[in-house]
């Protein structure tokens, strides 16, 4: 008995060393397994966020080049239209090569401030350019023809007449009046004397003495208007003061800028009162015989 017990004491160090041995590599197997499998798990994960950034950056460019191009569309205004394909002007039995004809490239529009010069205007387009018209004594002489709504000569004349009668009575009239009627032409003119106010405060007052004629010649159907022989009396009395025909106050030369996009300092406000109280006349008159 004792001679087997010996030996199995002698043994159990050894076979505990081999038990140890083989925990330790199991361990370490265990262990090299769970790195791999984090090192798995992470390379997973910046893989997807590969992936995500590539998309991003796919749709960002999508978006920057679909910009690029409105952008461009834009900016080329005077871009050529496709070409039109224009048929045969023979007549033909069979089949024929159509004639392509280019389209011609569309003008890019203008400002509706820009003017001729290449100017830009900087007041309303109705003060400068055009706006003076003269008559055949080469006078400035404005001038309406409107359509009356089928009203005979008679009917239209009784309209106007009235009109021009209370012309006459307005707040700023000076010394106005029904000058001279033809009943049977259907012809009636004012001689106007008139306040062009340009400003007005508690303090101060600045205006002019505004004379001119206004003749209507009416028949069936039609009216037309003329404003003309315009004189301006200004300040009279003062130092600053002149008295002087349209011509020579309202013309562009005179009220407006070498530019021509402006008014002039001095007389531009003449110019721009003129158009105006015209304007007014013209389209209350229109407006009534249209009625």
């Amino acid at each position: 008995m004792k001679k087997i017990i010996i030996p199995i004491f002698m043994l159990l160090p050894l076979m505990t060393a081999q038990a140890q041995t083989v925990q330790t590599e199991e361990q370490q197997q265990l262990e090299q397994a769970q790195k791999q499998l984090e090192a798995a798990k992470k390379a997973l994960e910046v893989a997807k966020i590969k992936a995500q950034a590539a998309k991003l950056k796919a749709q960002a460019d999508s978006i920057n080049a679909a910009s690029a191009k409105a952008e461009a569309k834009k900016s080329n205004a005077t871009e050529p239209e496709p070409a039109v394909v224009k048929e045969p002007t023979t007549p033909t039995t069979g089949w024929a090569v159509p004639v392509t004809v280019a389209a011609k490239p569309k003008e890019a529009a203008k400002p509706a401030n820009k003017l001729a010069n290449g100017t830009t205007a900087k007041v309303d387009m109705k003060y400068l350019a055009g706006a003076i018209t003269y008559n055949d004594e080469n006078k400035i002489e404005f001038t309406l023809d409107t359509d009356a709504n089928g009203k005979t000569a008679k009917q239209i004349y009784d309209i106007v007449l009235k009109y021009m009668s209370e012309l006459t009575q307005n707040e700023q009239n000076i010394a106005s009046r029904v000058a001279l009627v033809n009943d049977a032409e259907h012809v009636i003119a004012n001689t106007m004397d008139e306040w062009l106010v340009f400003s007005q405060s508690f303090i101060s007052l600045d205006r002019t003495e505004f004379k001119y004629q206004l003749i209507a010649r009416i028949s069936d159907n039609h009216l037309n208007l003329s404003l003309c022989r315009i004189i301006y009396n200004y300040e009279e009395g003062r130092s600053t003061g002149f008295k002087e025909p349209a011509e020579e106050v309202i013309s562009d030369k005179i009220a407006l800028n070498k530019k021509q996009n402006d008014l002039a300092k001095i007389f531009g406000k003449f110019r721009r009162c003129t158009i105006d109280r015209k304007d007014q006349i013209f389209a209350e008159l229109a407006a009534l015989v249209k009625q």
